[in-house]
């Protein structure tokens, strides 16, 4: 595949990405691209709703949990504590992470498997994971499962928004979006509820989604293809758009 680097083919139209995360980080990411000459369009399919006023942690804690930059963010503004040593999904988690006061933050792996793993070989006895509402894994029982505590607290919500700005409908409709990135299975079912209806979607229109189990719902839409992400992370997604843009 050509990267975005290439020069165009003669005629040819450049489509956009549509970016589908939180507003804050589908900003982030489109001014990232914008750089690399790839034009983004944003919806965001959900929006970050703090649902957690104080936080006590316990005593005994000797580690921390963050499974999302949104998460890091909550703790740290409910928290003054920077001292213990953080284990993150991701490096883009970890380095909000450290951005954030927390120095020791380690990127652990693309996902939750990967932070129990890390978890487990740590040493640390009782962690502290600051987590959303709507988690796709349940990283209290997988450490159980392997003689860690987890003490957790749901501190935020990602609200689905509602249909697509005018504008992001059109150009999906016109074709003016050639494709649509999906960060999580519920990004992905959300998409295809809302883009069911016959002509929502333009032909051609290509997906990518951040793994496997997030391209299940895009099935029913007739996608030109969808393409899954070398790792569920966002690096590597950043590298297909790359490479599909």
């Amino acid at each position: 595949m050509a990267s975005s680097t290439a020069e165009p083919v003669p005629g040819r139209r450049r489509r956009a990405v549509l970016l589908t995360r939180p507003l804050e980080d589908s900003r982030a990411l489109a001014d990232g691209l914008a750089e690399e000459g790839i034009q983004a369009e944003i919806w965001p399919l959900t929006a970050i709703r703090p649902l957690a006023m104080s936080l006590k942690l316990p005593p005994t804690l000797d580690g921390l949990l963050f499974t999302s930059a949104h998460g890091v963010r909550a703790f740290a503004g409910l928290a003054p504590r920077r001292d213990l040593p953080a284990l993150c999904v991701g490096r883009r988690t970890a380095d909000v992470a450290r951005r954030l006061g927390f120095a020791g933050a380690l990127s652990a792996g693309p996902d939750a498997e990967a932070l129990a793993r890390a978890a487990s070989m740590s040493g640390l006895r009782h962690f502290f994971h600051a987590r959303g509402r709507d988690a796709a894994a349940d990283l209290k029982a997988m450490l159980a499962a392997r003689g860690v505590h987890v003490t957790e607290a749901v501190l935020y919500a990602a609200e689905e928004t509602g249909p697509p700005p005018a504008p992001v409908a059109h150009a999906l409709g016109s074709g003016a979006i050639g494709l649509v990135t999906l960060w999580s299975r519920r990004n992905a079912e959300i998409f295809a509820r809302r883009m069911a209806a016959p002509g929502a979607l333009a032909p051609g229109l290509r997906g990518l989604a951040i793994s496997a189990r997030a391209a299940e719902p895009l099935a029913a839409l007739g996608l030109a293809s969808v393409t899954v992400a070398e790792a569920p992370d966002g690096a590597a997604m950043r590298a297909a758009i790359r490479a599909l843009a």
